[in-house]
């Protein structure tokens, strides 16, 4: 029976609700790294994400889909990509949705090859699924700004400014010029080739230099190429052309500020702009800003409580002035503004996230960790779900709450093979921190079997089975990583690191990481493992050099464990102990500090 690709459209949608793209990938200490930077007043709540059937219906709107006859190989071939992609094989379903979108012709499983490709990161072929999107629907602008936003992803300028000049030219014909250069900005903002990018905006916008959003634009971008001076002309154009309007007095007090010279001028801007309209919640909440640039910190609160009097539900000038509070040492005030941003009614756009990790921050510095797990436990799905996710896993792991941490990390939701190993090493860490170490090393080898190839689990694979004393496994995983990464530095100093400590094949350490410290020379933990093998091998006077090194730029406890028995090897027992007596105050309970100075038979 004759069917339309309507239907296999369907079962990609399927598909595409199974399967989230990936997040980046932080390691189960960095989750617990808060960022606390706040939007500008007038920012809303990032829009929510496309549900996957309004995806595909606006996907029908590019053209009348291909009549194809929906046979048995094409109905397997998309439930094959279908479950490739649930099974975290990126590369199986976008290579299967390619092959039927070429078949096919139907753009809307390009768009779902290229949703996958972007997906996994990867970007040669998310370009090709966008390209060919484009061509089966020539008049999608969905198509044509991915296609786009690809190209500068991938720093191909040259490829883009075709296309960017195109939509500009047809921004003049419509009028439509300053939303044109602020989605424009939009864009750019993901180019990694930021000198680049401003010339190309310059032959770009040549044009409308008498369009104060093409000189707003301009600026932006010779800012982000760091051309400050050029920022600042730009900016101070821009509110030539258009003194009332407040984004270009907020640019030029921004941008001028930068100059050597330009603090004055900058403030100045703000302040006259603020004598004229006293009610600019945005002009007010920049001008506080850069006065809390300039360390002026009580003038800079007085401007963000005159703000908040003016809006006392704005959620940017709350987070401020938490930061003020925090930064201030007083972190119950903080606390108190922060629950105010969370307590603010739903009606109110913004992200809860950074204001409830920022609550978990202050909870756990202040030795509250059930109220910081609390907080961590009220971030929703989103880039944070998963480190703050792992963060109060580890705190519920060291209020010896270990199995209940082990079953949050069990159910937490990934959305890839990324995720899934995040998740894994965590569990890992909870059972390694409570001593269970056999434990640990379990469940990191039942995650390989079904990763194999996972980056992150074969390096805590490795170091699980060093604390176990498996070497064989320990070395097979890392000379694995290795053959995946060659330019992995650490993996190169775990291994050499480790026969050295063990004063076993001390050559074959010393290659292993004198090649560590090619790949990464400033690196302190590096530093020391060259210092810990040249002291095995008798070098004492170089072992001190790398040694003294190491520490200099990392003070840590293990390093200077080293260091002091290098030290002590010299003859030099007084710097030793007073280095030893230094780190046990910072941390007296340091296991490596406690068995050098028992194998020494030294007391403090």
């Amino acid at each position: 029976m004759k069917a339309v690709i309507a239907l296999a459209a369907a079962v990609v949608a399927a598909a595409a609700s199974g399967c989230a793209t990936q997040g980046p990938v932080a390691s189960p200490q960095a989750a617990s790294d808060t960022r606390t930077s706040a939007p500008p007043p007038s920012s809303s709540r990032p829009a929510a994400p496309v549900r996957r059937a309004e995806a595909v219906a606006a996907a029908d709107t590019e053209g009348t889909p291909p009549d194809v006859d929906l046979s048995p190989q094409i109905l397997f071939q998309l439930l094959a990509a279908d479950l490739a992609a649930q099974r975290g094989d990126a590369g199986s379903a976008w290579t299967t949705y390619m092959a039927v979108a070429r078949s096919t012709r139907d753009a809307r499983i390009a768009r779902r090859a290229a949703e996958v490709a972007i997906g996994a990161r990867a970007l040669d072929e998310a370009v090709q699924s966008a390209q060919l999107w484009r061509e089966l629907a020539p008049d999608s602008r969905a198509a044509s700004q991915m296609l786009e936003t690809l190209w500068l992803g991938s720093g191909r300028l040259k490829d883009v400014e075709p296309a960017l000049a195109e939509r500009l030219a047809r921004a003049r014909s419509e009028g439509t010029l300053p939303m044109a250069y602020a989605q424009l900005q939009r864009s750019l903002q993901r180019v990694q080739d930021r000198a680049g990018a401003w010339q190309m905006m310059q032959r770009l916008s040549a044009p409308d230099l008498g369009v104060a959003a093409a000189r707003l634009a301009r600026s932006q971008f010779a800012s982000a190429a760091e051309d400050f001076p050029a920022a600042a002309a730009e900016a101070r154009e821009a509110l030539r052309l258009a003194p009332d309007d407040e984004e270009a007095v907020i640019a030029a007090a921004r941008h001028i500020h930068k100059l050597p010279d330009g603090k004055a001028e900058a403030l100045g801007i703000l302040e006259r702009h603020l004598q004229r309209q006293p009610m600019s919640l945005e002009g007010r909440y920049a001008y506080a800003r850069l006065l809390l640039a300039d360390g002026r910190n009580d003038e800079a609160r007085a401007q963000f409580e005159r703000t908040l009097a003016q809006r006392p539900d704005s959620p940017a000038v709350l987070f401020s002035l938490a930061q003020l509070a925090w930064q201030g040492k007083q972190p119950a005030e903080a606390t108190r503004y922060l629950k105010r941003f969370v307590e603010l009614p739903r009606s109110v756009p913004r992200d809860n996230t950074p204001a409830l990790l920022f609550l978990a921050q202050i909870a756990e510095e202040g030795n509250r960790p059930q109220e910081a797990i609390d907080w961590l436990e009220q971030v929703p799905r989103g880039e944070e779900y998963v480190p703050a996710t792992i963060r109060r896993a580890l705190l519920m792991g060291k209020a010896g709450q270990v199995e209940a941490a082990r079953e949050v990390l069990r159910d937490a939701t990934a959305s890839g093979q990324r995720e899934r190993a995040q998740l894994l090493a965590a569990e890992s860490q909870v059972l390694r921190d409570a001593r269970r170490n056999q434990d640990a090393f379990d469940v990191l080898a039942a995650g390989l079997e079904r990763m194999p190839d996972s980056i992150e689990l074969l390096y805590d694979h490795a170091m699980a089975a060093e604390r176990i004393d498996q070497l064989a496994v320990m070395e097979r995983s890392l000379r694995r990583l290795i053959d995946l990464r060659p330019d992995h530095a650490h993996a190169y100093n775990a291994l050499g690191y480790t026969f050295a400590d063990r004063n076993i094949r001390l050559d074959e350490a010393r290659t292993l990481i004198q090649k560590a410290l090619d790949l990464a020379p400033e690196d302190p933990h590096i530093l020391d493992s060259m210092g810990w093998v040249l002291f095995r091998q008798k070098d004492y006077p170089r072992a001190l050099e790398y040694l003294r090194k190491a520490y200099g730029l990392r003070p840590e406890v293990e390093i200077a464990a080293h260091l002091g028995e290098v030290l002590w090897a010299m003859g030099r027992a007084d710097e030793a102990r007073a280095l030893w007596r230094e780190a046990r105050v910072r941390e007296p309970d340091n296991t490596i500090l406690r068995e050098t100075l028992a194998r020494l038979n030294v007391a403090l």
